[in-house]
C-alpha cells in the first residue's frame, strides 16, 4: 500500500485526510479516505515525554491538561502549551509544527499540506514546514495552496469543467482571500487530467467575518456565560472554538487558577449582531465560470458566512464540505504519487540591476509568463551577467522581490582580491510554494559557486526606480571616425614637384602612362591634406576638365590591371595609383585585392614580391567601399590565426577598416572584438623595449577596435569589460616604456598619443581626432 496523506494544519480546525486507517487490533486497511481531527483551535503541548522532545499535537494535545493554568499545578505553567495558529508565523518552530502534524499522521510515503493563498504567507514559514513534514517521516512532502486544494476537490467531485475560470473565496483568520484559477487539460500517462492554474497571488481582504473576529466574539460569549469572578480558565474553554465555527456547545468543566471547578454551559450558538459586512467583492469574481467558497465552519455560522459572501459577491457561489481543503490535499498526495500533474504555478519575480547595452538597467531572473508544474524546480533561463572589478574581493548585488516593499544590496565575499575584472553570472532556483528562491552567483574564472541570502542582505529605503535613476551615468565616448581631408596642394604645383593636375594633363594621352608618379602624387599628404579624401571626394575647386582626365586614367588603370592578372608584366603601379583614390576607386579592384589575398601562398600574378603584399592589403583597407566588401574582408583576416598576422598587413588592413569606415565596426561579433583585441594586446607586447618602427597601426587598431561601442555602448570601458583592462595595462606598460631614456623619439610621436587612448579606454575621450592624430605619426613613421 502507497499511504498517502493530505494535511489541513491551520490552527482553527485542523484535518488530516489519509488513504489508511488502523484497526483495532493494529493493522492497516486501505481506505479511499479517512478523515482524522487535529483538534478545533489546535495547540501543541510540552510534556514529560522524553521522544520528540515530550512535544504533543493534534487530538490528544486538544484534551490534555498541560499548560491549562496553575490550577493543575506543575503541568498547568502556561509555557507548556501553545496554539497552532501562533506556530503560522513567518518564524515557526519546526519541532512544535512536527508535533501538530505527527499529531494527526505520520510516516506517509506522500504528504500534501495547504498554505493560505495570500502575501502574507511568507517563504520562512514555507521552508519551516517542508521541514517539519519530513521530521513527521513524510517521504516526499509539497506544500499546495489552499484555493488550488479547494479546487482539486471541486475538480474530484465533477463540479468543474476544462477551460473554466474558477474563483475561490478562502475564509482564513484575517478575513477571505479571493483566488482566480483557470483549469488546463494535461497529458498525463496516456490520459489526461484537469489541473488549476495559478497565475497571481490571492487577495487578501480583512474582515471581522474572518476565525480571528469570530474568535474574539466567541470569547466574549463564553465570558458572559460564566459565572464567576476570575476568567483565566476560560482561556483554553472548548466552547471557545466550537462556537466561533459554528459546532455545537456543550457544558463543561473548568478547573480555576485555585483549584475549584466551574461548569461552564455556553450559548448554543454564536451571535452576529453588529457584525460588519464584508466588503464589496464583485469585481474580484466578475468573469468567473463557478466561484467556490471553503470555510472550516459549520452550522448558523457557516450559514450567516455563506449569507455575507452571497451579499458581497452578487452572485450564486458552490460553498464546498468542511473538509474540503484536507480532501484536496489527498487527491494532491495522489497525484504526487502518480506523478501527475497537480497545479501550475507562477513564481513572484525576482530582480537585479546590470550594466546594459545603453545603461544600467533592471534586468529579471524570472520570465513572467512561465507557470511551473508543483514540486518542478525553475532555474533562470538566462543568468544577469556582472563583474568584480579589479583589486576588489567582493561584488554588490542589488536584489528586488515583487512581494518586498524595498529592494536589497547583498555583498558577496570571494576571499581574494582578483588581479582584473572576473565576469560573474546570476541566476534563481525555486520551486513553487517551497519558500525561499535560491539566489546563485557562479564566476567559470574562480570556479565557485556563492549563495546570495536575501535575509541577510541590507534593506534600502527606497524605491527599485530611484536606486536604477541612482546609477545611471553618460555613455563612454566613441572614438570619431577618421575621414583624411583632401586639398589643393596636392594638385597644384610646388616648389616640391609637379600637382596632379599638370601630371593628369601630361599623361592622359601618352601611350605608357607614369603609373608610378601619378600613385606617389596621390599618396602624398602636402599640407595634412590628400588629393583625394579617404571618402572618396575630390576639392570643389578641381574643374571638369581635371575629373574627367582622371576618369580616362582610371580606364586605363584598370585596363592594364586586367591585363596584368592575365599574365602580362604592368608591374603594381596602376594598382597603387588605383588605391589611393580610396573609396573612389571602382568596386572590382576590391574584388581583385580580395581574390589575391587567397592566393598569397601559391602565386599571383602582380604581387610576384614579398613587399607586393604590404599595398594587396593596406590597398583593400584604404578602398572596400561597401558593407559586403567590409564583411568579407574582415572574414578573411579573422580567418587567419592572430600569431600569423603582419603588422604592415592584416593589422593595418583591420586597422584602416575599423577606423575608417561607417559600418565595418557593426559587423564585430564580441567574439570577433575579442580576437583583434588579442592582437592588439600581442603588438603592443612584441614592441616593448624596440624602437618602436613597427608601432604604426596598433594604436589605430586599439582605438578602431573602440569604436564597436557603436553595437555596444558601454563595451571595452575598464572597470566593466576584463578585455578593456587588459588593454589599459597594455597601454601603462608601453607608456611606462617609451619614458625610458633611449626612445625619447618614440615617446614624442605615442606618448600624448597613448594617454588619450586611456581616456577613451575609461570612456572619456577629450580628443575627437584621436584616429586622425594617430594617422598622423604612423604616416610621418
Amino acid at each position: 500500500m502507497r499511504k498517502l496523506c493530505g494535511y489541513d494544519l491551520n490552527g482553527w480546525r485542523d484535518r488530516a485526510a489519509r488513504n489508511w486507517v488502523i484497526l483495532p487490533d493494529g493493522e492497516e486497511q486501505e481506505t479511499a479516505s479517512a478523515i482524522v481531527e487535529g483538534g478545533v483551535f489546535g495547540v501543541v503541548v510540552q510534556t514529560g515525554a522524553k521522544s520528540d522532545g515530550g512535544l504533543v499535537g493534534g487530538a490528544q494535545a486538544a484534551i490534555s491538561p498541560h499548560g491549562l493554568g496553575t490550577g493543575w499545578g506543575e503541568i498547568g505553567g502556561s509555557d507548556k502549551r501553545i496554539r497552532v495558529t501562533e506556530l503560522l508565523t513567518d518564524n515557526p518552530s519546526v519541532g512544535y509544527l512536527t508535533a501538530a502534524f505527527k499529531g494527526m499522521s505520520s510516516l506517509a510515503g506522500f504528504g500534501v499540506a495547504s498554505l493560505d493563498d495570500h502575501a502574507e504567507t511568507g517563504e520562512l514559514l514555507q521552508e519551516h514546514l517542508l521541514t517539519a513534514l519530513r521530521k513527521s517521516k513524510i517521504s516526499t512532502p509539497l506544500l499546495v495552496w489552499r484555493s488550488v486544494l479547494a479546487t482539486l476537490s471541486a475538480i474530484e467531485d465533477g463540479s468543474i469543467l476544462e477551460g473554466q475560470t474558477v474563483g475561490v473565496i478562502s475564509h482564513v483568520a484575517d478575513g477571505v482571500t479571493v483566488q482566480r484559477l483557470r483549469i488546463r487539460r494535461e497529458k498525463s500517462h496516456g490520459d489526461t487530467v484537469l489541473a488549476p492554474e495559478r497565475r497571481s497571488v490571492g487577495r487578501l481582504i480583512e474582515s471581522d467575518w474572518g476565525y480571528r473576529g469570530l474568535a474574539r466574539r466567541a470569547e466574549q460569549a463564553v465570558l458572559a456565560a460564566s459565572s464567576k469572578g476570575r476568567t483565566d480558565h476560560l482561556t483554553w474553554a472548548h466552547a471557545n472554538g466550537r462556537l466561533a465555527l459554528g459546532i455545537p456547545a456543550e457544558a463543561e468543566v473548568l478547573r480555576q487558577s485555585n483549584g475549584d471547578w466551574e461548569v461552564l454551559r455556553p450559548p448554543a450558538s454564536l451571535k452576529f449582531d453588529g457584525l460588519s459586512e464584508l466588503p464589496d467583492l464583485s469585481d474580484d469574481v466578475a468573469g468567473c465560470d463557478i466561484v467556490l467558497v471553503e470555510t472550516l465552519s459549520e452550522n448558523a455560522v457557516s450559514a450567516a458566512f455563506h449569507s455575507a459572501v452571497l451579499k458581497s459577491a452578487g452572485r450564486a457561489v458552490k460553498i464546498l464540505a468542511g473538509g474540503a481543503v484536507a480532501e484536496g490535499a489527498l487527491f494532491a498526495a495522489r497525484r504526487l504519487s502518480r506523478r501527475d500533474p497537480i497545479y501550475f504555478d507562477f513564481l513572484p519575480q525576482i530582480s537585479t540591476i546590470v550594466q546594459g547595452r545603453d545603461a544600467v538597467e533592471s534586468f529579471d531572473l524570472v520570465d513572467p509568463e512561465e507557470t511551473l508544474p508543483a514540486g518542478e524546480v525553475y532555474r533562470s533561463p538566462k543568468p544577469a551577467r556582472l563583474a568584480i572589478q579589479a583589486g576588489q574581493d567582493r561584488v554588490s548585488i542589488f536584489l528586488r522581490k515583487e512581494n518586498a516593499e524595498f529592494p536589497r544590496k547583498a555583498e558577496v565575499n570571494i576571499g581574494v582580491k582578483v588581479d582584473q575584472t572576473v565576469p560573474v553570472e546570476l541566476w534563481v532556483e525555486q520551486s513553487p510554494a517551497s519558500g525561499r528562491a535560491q539566489i546563485l552567483v557562479h564566476s567559470n574564472k574562480l570556479g565557485h559557486h556563492f549563495h546570495v541570502n536575501w535575509d541577510g542582505a541590507t534593506e534600502l529605503n527606497q524605491s527599485w526606480d530611484s536606486l536604477l535613476a541612482g546609477f545611471q551615468r553618460p555613455a563612454p565616448t566613441i572614438p570619431g571616425r577618421l575621414v583624411l581631408p583632401c586639398g589643393m596642394d596636392a594638385w597644384n604645383d610646388s616648389p616640391r614637384g609637379e600637382g596632379m593636375l599638370t601630371l593628369l594633363e601630361r599623361n592622359v594621352d601618352r601611350d605608357v602612362v607614369d603609373w608610378t608618379s601619378l600613385a606617389n602624387r596621390l599618396s602624398a599628404r602636402p599640407g595634412g591634406k590628400y588629393a583625394i579624401s579617404s571618402d572618396g571626394a575630390i576639392p570643389p575647386e578641381v574643374g571638369a576638365t581635371a575629373i574627367a582626365q582622371l576618369d580616362q586614367l582610371v580606364e586605363r588603370a584598370v585596363d592594364e590591371v586586367r591585363r596584368g592578372l592575365k599574365g602580362q608584366d604592368v608591374g603594381t603601379q596602376s594598382f597603387r595609383f588605383l588605391t589611393w583614390q580610396f573609396r573612389r576607386c571602382p568596386v572590382e579592384v576590391s574584388g581583385w585585392l580580395m581574390e589575391a589575398w587567397d592566393k598569397e601562398v601559391r602565386g599571383h600574378p602582380i604581387f610576384t614580391h614579398g613587399s607586393h603584399w604590404k599595398l594587396a592589403y593596406q590597398g583593400l583597407g584604404r578602398v572596400a567601399s561597401n558593407r559586403n566588401l567590409e564583411l568579407q574582408a574582415i572574414h578573411k583576416v579573422l580567418g587567419k590565426t592572430i600569431d600569423t598576422w603582419k603588422w604592415q598587413k592584416e593589422t593595418a588592413a583591420m586597422a584602416f577598416l575599423l577606423s575608417r569606415s561607417e559600418t565595418a565596426p557593426k559587423l564585430l561579433s564580441r567574439k570577433d572584438v575579442e580576437r583583434i583585441a588579442k592582437r592588439v594586446l600581442r603588438e603592443f607586447e612584441e614592441n616593448l623595449g624596440s624602437t618602436y618602427t613597427k608601432f604604426q597601426y596598433a594604436p589605430m587598431l586599439l582605438v578602431g577596435l573602440l569604436r564597436w561601442r557603436v553595437v555596444e555602448p558601454f563595451a571595452l570601458v575598464e572597470g566593466q569589460d576584463p578585455t578593456a583592462d587588459k588593454l589599459v595595462k597594455a597601454v601603462e606598460k608601453t607608456i611606462a616604456d617609451l619614458r625610458h631614456r633611449d626612445r625619447s623619439r618614440p615617446l614624442t610621436k605615442f606618448g600624448r598619443i597613448l594617454e588619450q587612448v586611456l581616456e577613451e579606454l575609461r570612456g572619456e575621450g577629450s580628443n575627437p581626432e584621436l584616429l586622425l592624430d594617430i594617422y598622423g605619426g604612423a604616416d610621418e613613421g
